[in-house]
C-alpha cells in the first residue's frame, strides 16, 4: 500500500525539535557549573553540527523510508544495517519506564505526596500503552503529538526565561558568578555530564525514518534538520545560562531544577504553588510527546528493517494506515516487562535510573558508531552525486573530517558510559556492561535467525 504524503517542512521542524531538545537536560547540564557553557560549545562544534550536515546530506541523497537503517545498509550492507537497528530500536523500550516514572514522581509530588512506587508503576503502564495507540494512528493525526509537544516546550522555555528577568530584576544580581576563568572547561567536574550532553544531542536523523511519508524530503529534510539544530544550540546555551541567574550551582536538583527557578523565583507569592502544578504539567507533557516522537520514528525504521527480512518479520507488521502496529505493540510489551521488573528491584531509585540511561544510552550508541562511517563510504562511493541533494559545504576531505569529529565524540561517550569513572566497578559498571552484552548477543541471533529465514523463502 502506497504511503501518504502527510509532513510538511514545517511538521519536520516540530518533529525534530521535539525530538532532540529536552527540557530535563537543562537543569542537568546547568548542574556542571558554569563550565557547562564550554562543553556545550564543545559538544555542539564538535559532534551537533557535524551530525546535523551529515544528517542533512544522507536525508537529502538518499530520502528513503527508514532513514538511518538505509543510509548504513547502503554503507555497511544489510547484516551491519540490521544490527545497527536492532540497537537502535530497542534501546528506546529500555529507556521509557525509567521517563514514565519520572513523569509519575512529578505527578506524584504535585497531587499525591505519599503515592507508592506500584501506582507510579501502574501509571507508568498506562502511559506507555497510550503511547502505543497514538503510534497505531495514522501519522497525519499522530504527528501532532510532536507539534504539540515542540509548543509546550516553547511555553516552557519562554518561562524559564521570564522567570530568570524577573529574579534579576528583583535581586540586581545572579545567584552565581560567571567569568571566564570559570567557564573553561572543567574535566574532573564534567566526566560524568558528557554523556549526558551528547545525549540530548541525539536525534538529527528521526524525521528520515518518514522520508516515504514527507511531501518533499529532499528539499525539506536538510532545510529542517539544519534549522531545527540551530535553533536547539542556541537555546540550550540561553536556558543553561537562565538557571545559573537563580540557583546557585551547589544546590541545583538534577531532577526537578526547572521548578526550582520557578520556586526560587516567586517564593512566598501567592501564585507558587499555581506556577509550580501548572509547570509540572507541562514537563510532563514535553517528555510524554518526546517518547512518542521517538516512538514514531523508531517503530518505522525497524519495520523497513524487518519487511526487508533482516529483522524478525512480526516487527514489520502494518496496519492499512502504514502505522507499524508490530513495532508499536512490542515496544510496549518490553517497555511494560522493564518497568515491572523495576518494581521488583528498585531499592535505590536513583542509582537505578542511571543504571536503565547508562545501558539503554549504550545500546542506542552503537548506532550512531556505525552511522558515521557509513557517511564517510557513501561520500567516498558517491562523490559524483549533484543536482538537487543537499550535501555538506565544502571539500569531500572537509566532510569526512566532520565525520570523524563526531565518530570521536561517539567513542569517547561510550567509553565514559562502560567504565564508569568514580564509580564502584561491581556495583555500577558492571551491571551496565552485562545489560548491553545480554542485548548484542540477542540481537546477533535475532539477525542470524531473520537471515536464515530470508534464505529459506
Amino acid at each position: 500500500m502506497e504511503r501518504k504524503k502527510v509532513l510538511g517542512f514545517w511538521d519536520l521542524i516540530f518533529f525534530s525539535f521535539c525530538a532532540i531538545f529536552g527540557v530535563e537536560a537543562i537543569a542537568t547540564s546547568a548542574a556542571i557549573g558554569p563550565s557547562a557553557i564550554s562543553w556545550w560549545v564543545i559538544c555542539i562544534v564538535g559532534y551537533f553540527l557535524p551530525f546535523g550536515l551529515i544528517a542533512a546530506e544522507l536525508g537529502s541523497v538518499y530520502p528513503e523510508q527508514g532513514g538511518i537503517y538505509i543510509w548504513i545498509k547502503k554503507g555497511l550492507g544489510k547484516k551491519w544495517a540490521a544490527r545497527s537497528i536492532w540497537y537502535y530500536w530497542v534501546s528506546l523500550p529500555l529507556w521509557v519506564p525509567a521517563i514514565y516514572i519520572a513523569i509519575a514522581e512529578i505527578i506524584g509530588h504535585m497531587f499525591f505526596p505519599n503515592m507508592s512506587l506500584w501506582v507510579q508503576i501502574l501509571i507508568g503502564v498506562i502511559m506507555i500503552w497510550i503511547a502505543v495507540g497514538i503510534n497505531l494512528c495514522p501519522l497525519r493525526i499522530s504527528k501532532w503529538v510532536p507539534n504539540f509537544g515542540t509548543v509546550i516546550r516553547l511555553i516552557v522555555i519562554i518561562g524559564v526565561l521570564a522567570t530568570a528577568v524577573i529574579y534579576f530584576l528583583k535581586n540586581g544580581r545572579f545567584a552565581n558568578e560567571i567569568n571566564l576563568g570559570n567557564i573553561m572547561p572543567n574535566f574532573n567536574a564534567a566526566i560524568a555530564f558528557i554523556p549526558i550532553i551528547i545525549y540530548n544531542l541525539e536525534g538529527c536523523e528521526l524525521i528520515s525514518a518518514a522520508s516515504g511519508e514527507m511531501k518533499n524530503p529532499a528539499r525539506d529534510i536538510p532545510k529542517a534538520v539544519i534549522l531545527s539544530a540551530i535553533a536547539i544550540a542556541s537555546l540550550y546555551l540561553i536556558t543553561t545560562f537562565a538557571v545559573w541567574v537563580v540557583i546557585p550551582v551547589s544546590e541545583i536538583n538534577v531532577a526537578s531544577g526547572i521548578l526550582q527557578i520557578f520556586t526560587i523565583t516567586f517564593s512566598g507569592h501567592w501564585m507558587q504553588q499555581v506556577i509550580t502544578v501548572i509547570l509540572g504539567l507541562l514537563i510532563s507533557a514535553t517528555l510524554f510527546a518526546e517518547i512518542v516522537t521517538w516512538n514514531l520514528g523508531e517503530n518505522r525504521t525497524v519495520a523497513e528493517a524487518a519487511n526487508n527480512g533482516e529483522l524478525p518479520k512480526i516487527l514489520g507488521k502494518m496496519t492499512k494506515n502504514m502505522a507499524p502496529i508490530g513495532a508499536s505493540i512490542v515496544s510496549g510489551l518490553i517497555s511494560t516487562v522493564v518497568i515491572i521488573i523495576y518494581g521488583f528491584i528498585a531499592k535505590n531509585a536513583g542509582e537505578l535510573f542511571w543504571h536503565v540511561v547508562s545501558f539503554s544510552l549504550i545500546v542506542g550508541l552503537f548506532s550512531y558508531l556505525m552511522l558515521f562511517p557509513s557517511f564517510i563510504i557513501l561520500r567516498i562511493k558517491n562523490k559524483n552525486i549533484k543536482g538537487s541533494s543537499y550535501r555538506v559545504p565544502g571539500a569531500d576531505w572537509f566532510a569526512i573530517l566532520l565525520a570523524v569529529m563526531a565518530e570521536i565524540f561517539i567513542l569517547i561517550t561510550l567509553l565514559v558510559l562502560i567504565i564508569q569513572p568514580g564509580h564502584d566497578f561491581m556495583r555500577v559498571a558492571l551491571p551496565v556492561i552485562i545489560g548491553v552484552l545480554v542485548t548484542v548477543i540477542a540481537g546477533e541471533i535475532l539477525v542470524a535467525y531473520s537471515s536464515r529465514s530470508r534464505e529459506l523463502v
